[in-house]
């Protein structure tokens, strides 16, 4: 229970800490969905177990939400100019 509430909080605050100081945030933020995805892929790993269907599914659902947002070109933005 202590790793849990002290090793896990400060490994995740720190990495979080790290990224938010080198990236703007709102690039960093929606890294957050990846939770559950780290969640689902260590239980299965470590703990050994199952891995339905619809949690790979949602992996991708996550993944692919993840993908358009931090590669979609935005079009809304206009260009700027150079002097």
């Amino acid at each position: 229970m202590i790793w849990q509430s002290v090793g896990n909080t400060m490994f995740g605050y720190s990495c979080w800490a790290w990224l938010l100081s080198r990236y703007p945030a709102a690039t960093v933020s929606p890294l957050s969905l990846l939770v559950p995805v780290f969640g689902f892929a260590s239980s299965a790993l470590l703990l050994g177990e199952p891995l339905p269907t619809w949690k790979i599914g949602a992996t991708v659902l996550i993944m692919a939400g993840l993908a358009m947002n931090l590669f979609w070109v935005r079009r809304s933005q206009p260009k700027a100019d150079g002097p």
